[in-house]
């Protein structure tokens, strides 16, 4: 189902869109906007010309919800994984042999997916892509129990 939103704004061919969250939207936690608030403010690529106030169906460009899952959920799974790995067999019996591995190699994963979720902050420039940002795909009516 497509998320429909109220046009507030125009940035050239970006859309500022008002929107209502859905219960669908608060179980995803993937913004912070989603965790806190009823109503939600996006930018969304204006494909469908609308104007202020009028109201357009919200998409993502095709495999971006995958992606996007794939940077925020993935890559900092991956840097937790290889620093408790890494530090678990190889540095921790190497620089300190008689301590347990245990604690300081959860401690080095937990600083591993730190520097991954600063190198994904980095590099947030580099992924706001168009296929990233929500689409406004097409004009619509408003929902009668949003208004």
């Amino acid at each position: 189902m497509a998320e429909k939103g109220v046009v507030t704004e125009l940035k050239n061919d970006i859309a500022v869109i008002k929107m209502t969250r859905t219960e669908a939207c608060a179980k995803c936690r993937a913004c912070i906007s989603g965790m806190s608030e009823k109503e939600m403010i996006m930018e969304a690529d204006n494909q469908c010309n609308a104007e202020v106030g009028d109201w357009v169906e919200l998409e993502l460009a095709e495999n971006g919800f995958f992606f996007a899952v794939i940077i925020m959920y993935g890559i900092p799974l991956v840097a937790f994984l290889t620093g408790i790995l890494l530090s678990y067999f190889i540095f921790i019996p190497k620089f300190m042999p008689l301590t347990n591995p245990d604690f300081p190699s959860f401690v080095i994963g937990i600083v591993c997916t730190g520097i991954a979720y600063l190198w994904i902050r980095s590099q947030e420039s580099r992924w706001e892509a168009k296929k990233y940002r929500p689409i406004a795909a097409r004009i619509t009516t408003p929902d009668p129990d949003k208004m």
